[in-house]
């Protein structure tokens, strides 16, 4: 019965998101053709032309698999960052204020301003690493605190009374806590990471990358360029998505 439920609402989730596609789609031909201008609004056959021409040009997968190493790297440090500091400021109150100032600094800096303080410090190959590091790092950090603060008082009082050992305590109550909250984090992170390494890449213009990829279709003026590797960042974003939906199923 609960199969059945399952497979129902998965089908009316998949039908409700091409229709979705489909209403973007004919809206956008739409406003192509009011606008009439390609290099304001390409129509989706022009844009589409072009992302067959980009996948088959010759450096699309080594730009994608650029990015994506740096995607990578820069959420991995966030993730082991933000779950060890995360874990020290949720269990010490002192630790989480003398934290605090860090976390307020890297949520409150402008984005712009951290890609060009990193093309001062770094290389143009490592700079847009630092930055979806400190842009998501205080996704992370937030969430595994929260994970710690938010568990059953009751349940803490309880293992008191029976007198529960800490690594008991950590590996029963606190991780299952933490791991709920760490996964909306991961997910939000992973996106938000991808997307700010992608403008990072546009401004220092490492060698061969999405980012660079972007800035020269639009030195072409070739919107509908711009198009393509845009549609191209949002599968990529949902094939990462869905790997952690995978990940945390296993």
């Amino acid at each position: 019965m609960k199969a059945s439920i399952l497979k129902t609402n998965n089908s009316k989730e998949l039908l409700y998101s091409i229709l979705s596609i489909l209403i973007l789609l004919i809206f956008w031909k739409i406003l192509s053709m009011v606008v009439d201008k390609e290099i304001l609004i390409p129509s989706p056959e022009k844009t589409f032309i072009e992302t067959i021409r980009i996948i088959r040009s010759t450096n699309f997968l080594v730009s994608v698999m650029n990015t994506l190493k740096r995607a990578l790297i820069g959420f991995l440090l966030a993730l082991a960052a933000g779950i060890s500091l995360g874990m020290m400021g949720g269990f010490s109150k002192p630790i989480y204020y003398l934290l605090r100032p860090f976390v307020l600094i890297n949520k409150a800096v402008p984005t712009m301003a951290m890609i060009l303080l990193a093309l001062i410090w770094l290389e143009s190959e490592k700079a847009p690493i630092l930055v979806g590091f400190v842009v998501i790092f205080p996704v992370i950090y937030e969430n595994v605190v929260q994970g710690i603060r938010n568990v059953d008082v009751k349940l803490v009082e309880m293992m008191n009374i029976y007198r529960v050992g800490k690594l008991d305590r950590l590996k029963d109550l606190y991780v299952p806590s933490i791991r709920s909250y760490l996964y909306g984090g991961m997910v939000a992170a992973m996106g938000l990471n991808l997307k700010i390494i992608i403008a990072a890449e546009v401004l220092s213009q490492p060698r061969i990358s999405m980012g660079t990829s972007f800035q020269i279709e639009k030195a072409s003026l070739n919107t509908a360029g711009v198009f393509a590797w845009a549609l191209i960042t949002i599968l990529l974003a949902g094939i990462l998505e869905q790997t952690l939906k995978l990940m945390k199923k296993h």
